[in-house]
């Protein structure tokens, strides 16, 4: 059985299929041919740690991965990435367009044997709005040909494919698109500017989604749609404030499909509670090889086959760096969310880790990031889905807050979390971070420490690549 991976940047779960107009007609074929999980969540808001999570098995604290790639964090043991363990299996690992979990050109390190993107993957110099666009087709292109030419006597492969165009900067507007009635996402002001973004984002998602259709209907031209597990997802939420690097619902919800031959039944989904960190073990038991010691997740094939709606009580989600320090861990039932902020010399929600944007303007100009963030969150995920009124200073909710701290606790204790004792998360060797109070990475201030990193990390930074 082979295993197609197809993820993009930064749409936690705006597409058609979750109810958002946005014109998806491939992705919503996938869903139809497979299983669409509908509370399915990163274990880390942002990007790089959250495909660390997924691919290895383990939360970022325990991975080694607890910032950025290109601002120099890193996986600690490579051998537990997927890539690395298929091709330990027997798989032939490939790589077309994003990845996020090393810095480019140093795929190999992850386990991957053949890396698709030529030399004119990584030209610079060209807008950000255009050569995101520019890489997708590349990479659709590359992956497409890789299908074509495979022999029928080849081994199983397991082909990952990375998407960006739905990553800022989106693209450009053609000047006679009526963005009027284009709806902001839920918690953004309706207004001129939140819309004319969100038209932006729509269009990249859709040219995702050609994307994506090209490489599904080649496997049904070849005849290997049937022998291939296919997992589309994303790595968080959508890059707007309260969403992408908080640990609120809208920035670790997030998409996920996954059709396996044999397992799944046509147009199903599921509610069940799910973290990204439970895929790899998933993937283990759909291609039947041995699960490694050192998966922290759980496997929903009872889910994906229906014999079971559940396969666990809460998860867990955890925020160390991005492009400042911002030590947030959080847990998550089907009824409370529990949040603990540990920065306290700096509480207050950290502008830099908002992608430059109008909504992030409107929101600074309404003074939003001047207010304080507490200590700790309690929300009651029945009655404020939206995650607006907090009830951790309620008398009347401190048994839940109680019990809540208590998981979160025990987890901690259980996975080795720093934060559980020193209560502070160490920057690796390498790599670089900035003051908290920095207002973009176009005027961000790195910290002194870490300016000695800065020439070797320059070019990846001069690339304008974000998180």
């Amino acid at each position: 059985m082979n295993l197609l991976y197809l993820n993009t940047h930064d749409i936690g779960r705006y597409l058609n299929i979750y109810g958002y107009n946005v014109e998806t007609p491939n992705l919503n074929q996938l869903a139809r041919d497979g299983m669409l999980l509908r509370n399915m969540h990163c274990a880390s808001p942002t990007c790089s740690p959250s495909r660390g999570a997924l691919l290895t098995g383990q939360y970022p604290h325990n991975n080694g991965l607890t910032g950025l790639a290109h601002r120099g964090f890193d996986i600690t043991d490579k051998k537990k990435h997927l890539a690395a363990f298929l091709s330990r299996q027997g798989y032939e690992t490939v790589l077309a367009g994003v990845q996020h979990e090393i810095r480019s050109r140093s795929e190999s390190l992850l386990g991957y044997e053949k890396v698709l993107n030529s030399e004119a993957y990584y030209q610079k110099g060209i807008r950000q709005e255009e050569f995101l666009t520019m890489q997708d087709e590349m990479a659709t292109k590359a992956a497409v040909n890789y299908l074509k030419s495979r022999k029928t006597t080849d081994r199983p492969f397991y082909l990952a494919v990375g998407y960006g165009c739905t990553h800022r900067e989106y693209p450009d507007l053609p000047s006679d698109y009526d963005f009027s009635y284009i709806m902001p996402p839920k918690g953004m002001p309706d207004q001129s500017g939140t819309r004319q973004d969100m038209a932006r984002l729509k269009i990249a998602i859709e040219r995702m989604d050609r994307y994506c259709g090209e490489i599904l209907e080649t496997l049904k031209a070849l005849g290997e749609y049937e022998k291939t597990v296919i997992v589309f997802t994303t790595d968080h939420g959508l890059p707007i404030p309260k969403a992408k690097c908080t640990l609120y619902d809208d920035g670790t919800g997030v998409a996920m499909i996954v059709k396996a031959p044999g397992v799944t039944s046509a147009t199903q989904s599921s509610d069940a509670l799910l973290s990204q960190i439970d895929l790899y073990p998933t993937l283990c038991e759909l291609l039947s090889l041995p699960k490694p010691e050192w998966l922290q997740g759980v496997s929903f094939l009872p889910v994906l086959n229906q014999t079971a709606s559940e396969v666990r009580s809460e998860i867990y989600g955890e925020i160390n760096y991005h492009i400042a320090c911002e030590p947030v861990r959080a847990v998550r039932t089907n009824r409370y969310k529990y949040i603990r902020h540990y920065l306290t010399e700096y509480p207050y929600q950290i502008p830099c880790h908002i992608d430059d944007s109008q909504p992030k303007e409107i929101f600074h100009q309404a003074g939003i990031f001047e207010q304080k963030l507490p200590m700790e969150e309690l929300y009651d995920l029945i009655g404020d889905p939206q995650e607006r009124n907090n009830l951790a200073g309620c008398p009347e909710y401190e048994k839940q807050k109680v019990e809540m701290r208590s998981l979160l606790q025990c987890w901690q204790h259980k996975t080795g979390d720093p934060l559980g004792n020193t209560q502070t998360v160490s920057l690796p060797k390498g790599a670089i971070a900035s003051t908290p109070d920095s207002y973009s990475t176009k005027t961000q201030v790195i910290l002194p420490e870490c300016r000695q990193y800065l020439e070797d990390l320059k070019e990846v930074l001069q690339n304008n690549i974000k998180g």
